[in-house]
Parts: structure tokens; C-alpha cells; sequence
């Protein structure tokens, strides 16, 4: 049920199954004969799920779920020594923490099974919520409310402007918006309130503030490198690497700009060891000195979406 509810087709579900399409078909008939009750409506190629269909789909996922807890129940008694890890990074998340973290997790962690997934933060807790994830890092400020959901923030990081070294806009006193906007100027994607704010800042109106959107930070530093452009990013080490560094570009009015991270997971959910891992790292690179007082109290902090103020 559960992987033809995922590819849509009893073709891409017997092959998902490891499945012939027929048999596929006479589990699902079978399961309807001992249900006395259809559970899937086959008409026109299509797979729609019936009513009592839809609740024997979500009852198959909660004992799969349950069946997960248990084996990490057993993993937490025994030690973190193998196992997997499903981490959701927002866009500037996965800029500064995804390299570096994966490095670190991976070295300390050899055997460990990884898997990270860069998208916006409501399409990361949709992800959790399927438990497709263990857990996510993001800017919350756009997290629609949700039931169910911890909440725990970050130490904030400094976001600035930077430029290659020999950038003409480094000559002047004093930068505007307006100014930047005569060259290209980048960023990830921005939350809504934030993209906002730099709108509210130019009086031009002949194009967008960011007139380039890309997700890798890799992509933003090559195009200030290489094509004058005027990109927005975190302020950490791993902006710069390599012979060629980036000078930060002081902007009028936007001098005090930080990130607004959260380490985001289900509520009443049992960590994984690898999930306690990883989040005990992300401290400790964000703030080494309350990484200690992570490890002392595995359990993150409830905190309601609602409450994620902006910087």
C-alpha cells in the first residue's frame, strides 16, 4: 500500500516492492477480501485510494514507523556503531553546516549510511512529517505553524554582503542598495519577510533586488569571483576557501543582518543515535560551548513554529 501510494502505478510499485505487477495486485485484492472493503479505485490508470483504502495506508505507516523506533530504541542502548541518517538542510543551512558537518560526521562516523536533502523549510517538515527525515536545520521564519513539531534555535550567525577583492564598489565610502544593484547580485532563496525587507531598502524599480537566486553557496562565491557579482551569504569560514577570498561589503542600513537557524524534528519521536550525532555536532560548530550541554540533555527543547520571531 504504502509503495503504491508513493509511485502512483502498480508498475512503479511491484518494481519499488521488488514485485511482479501481479502479484502486486493480488495482495492488494487479497488484503480487500479480508477487509471485506475496496481500497484502491483502478479506474482510468490511475491509483486513487478509497476512504477505507486511505486509512489502512496511514495505519501501515504508523506500525512502519513504530517498527523504526523500536530497532532505534535497541541502537541507543547498544551505541552508535552503524546505522542511517535522513538530514533536510534549508538553502543557507546547507551553505554553511552541509559540507563541514558532513566531513566531520563522516569521519567520526565511517559506517554510517547518509543521506541530505537542500530544500525550503515547509517542504523539509512535509518530509518529517512522512518520517523521511530525522531531522532538519533551516531559517524557521517561514515555517508554517504545525502540530507536532520541536522547535530548537540556533545561535544566529552574521549574513553580509561580499565581493571579489577587486570589486569597484570597494573603492566607494559608502554602498547603497540602489548602488549594488549596478552588477549582479545574488543570493539563496530568501524567507518571505526577509526578501521583504530588501525590497522595502531600494527606490529602483527597473529590476529585482536579487535578479539571481541559487541555492549553492559554491554557485554564489564562483559568481562573485568571476562575474563582479555582489552576493548575500553567511559569514563563516567556509565561504572562503581556495587562493581567492571574498571581502565583505558594507551596505547602507544593512549592516546587522543574522540568520535565524532552527534544528527542527518530531515531537514525542526518540532520536536516532545518528540524529543525536549529527545535532551535537551542529552545535558544536555553531557554538561550541553549548555543545557540552547538549550531549548532557539529548532531548531538544519543545518550541511552537509560532514563535520563531524574525531577526
Amino acid at each position: 500500500m504504502i509503495a503504491l501510494s508513493e509511485q502512483g502505478s502498480f508498475g512503479r510499485a511491484a518494481e519499488a516492492a521488488h514485485l511482479s505487477q501481479p502479484a502486486l495486485s493480488r495482495s492488494i485484492e487479497n488484503l480487500e477480501d479480508d477487509l471485506k472493503a475496496r481500497l484502491v479505485d483502478r479506474a482510468y490508470g490511475q491509483v486513487r485510494f478509497t476512504a477505507a483504502g486511505e486509512l489502512v495506508l496511514a495505519r501501515a505507516r504508523e506500525l512502519i514507523a513504530d517498527a523504526a523506533q523500536v530497532q532505534r530504541d535497541v541502537l541507543l542502548l547498544q551505541g552508535l556503531s552503524t546505522g542511517s541518517l535522513q538530514v533536510g538542510l534549508g538553502p543557507f543551512a546547507a551553505g554553511m553546516l552541509g559540507r563541514p558537518a558532513l566531513s566531520l560526521l563522516t569521519q567520526r562516523y565511517p559506517q554510517l549510511a547518509v543521506r541530505i536533502e537542500v530544500a525550503d523549510p515547509n517542504t523539509l517538515s512535509e518530509r518529517l512529517h512522512r518520517r523521511q527525515l530525522d531531522l532538519f536545520v533551516a531559517d524557521t521564519r517561514d515555517l508554517k505553524k504545525q502540530p507536532g513539531l520541536q522547535v530548537k534555535r540556533l545561535p544566529n550567525v552574521s549574513v553580509s554582503f561580499f565581493v571579489s577583492a577587486d570589486h569597484p564598489l570597494l573603492q566607494r565610502k559608502e554602498v547603497t542598495l540602489d548602488q549594488a544593484m549596478d552588477y549582479p547580485v545574488a543570493s539563496p532563496n530568501l524567507p518571505l519577510g526577509v526578501a521583504a525587507h530588501f525590497d522595502k531598502q531600494v527606490k529602483r524599480t527597473d529590476r529585482p533586488v536579487f535578479n539571481v537566486v541559487c541555492d549553492d553557496l559554491g554557485t554564489l562565491r564562483h559568481l562573485a569571483l568571476t562575474a563582479n557579482a555582489v552576493i548575500l551569504a553567511p559569514d563563516t569560514v567556509g565561504l572562503n576557501h581556495g587562493t581567492e577570498s571574498l571581502l565583505r561589503l558594507p551596505i547602507k542600513r544593512l549592516m546587522r543582518m543574522q540568520t535565524h537557524y532552527s534544528i527542527v524534528m518530531l515531537a514525542n519521536r526518540t532520536m536516532s543515535p545518528a540524529a543525536l550525532a549529527f545535532s551535537g555536532l551542529v552545535h558544536e560548530m555553531m557554538d561550541p560551548a553549548s555543545a557540552k550541554a547538549e550531549r548532557r540533555s539529548p532531548a531538544a527543547e519543545a518550541a511552537p513554529a509560532s514563535s520563531v520571531a524574525g531577526d
